[in-house]
């Protein structure tokens, strides 16, 4: 598919709630489904209404094409900004709208003196992802350094839903 005219970043509309839930859950479905249960949801109704009233998730929309892509960008303190659920259409991808929904956060998060812009990759912990394993050298290209790996289960009550045991790293992009 064609993207013609600009890509407009704003936040999310109550009108976008089922496009976005489709959207996300596929797309995770495809690149994370290996690692969760049947049908577990990357956002549910109630994340999206979450992100939605925090003005955390921030959609990428194309003129005749609708939504293409989300990213959630959420304050993880007083200096720093987390970016997260990064998806876009598979038919967008390679296009550069994944770039610019973090080029967005991160010149939010410079705008607000942000110290970095931070990320978390998970991927399965014993066998390699071709998947993650270029997603991790994409962000790296545009930036973001390895922090530390962290026990998943620890920082998210989804660990129940894991079928296998994975890798949780921590990335940031330093912005001072």
């Amino acid at each position: 598919m064609e993207v013609t005219g600009e890509v407009i970043i704003r936040h999310s509309q109550l009108s976008d709630k089922e496009s976005l839930k489709d959207m996300v859950n596929e797309v995770y479905s495809q690149c994370e489904g290996h690692l969760w249960i049947a049908n577990h949801e990357r956002l549910t109704e109630e994340r999206f209404m979450t992100y939605h009233s925090k003005k955390e998730l921030l959609v990428a929309e194309a003129p005749n094409s609708g939504i293409i892509g989300c990213v959630v960008m959420s304050w993880t303190g007083n200096d720093a900004k987390e970016l997260s659920m990064l998806v876009v259409k598979p038919d967008f991808r390679g296009r550069g709208i994944g770039r610019q929904l973090v080029e967005y956060v991160i010149s939010s998060a410079r705008t607000d003196k942000c110290r970095c812009v931070s990320l978390e990759l998970l991927y399965p912990a014993h066998q390699p992802d071709p998947w993650k394993k270029g997603l991790r050298k994409w962000y790296e290209s545009i930036g973001f350094e390895f922090v530390k790996n962290v026990d998943f289960q620890l920082y998210f009550q989804d660990s129940a839903d894991l079928v296998q045991e994975v890798t949780f790293s921590i990335f940031e992009k330093p912005l001072l």
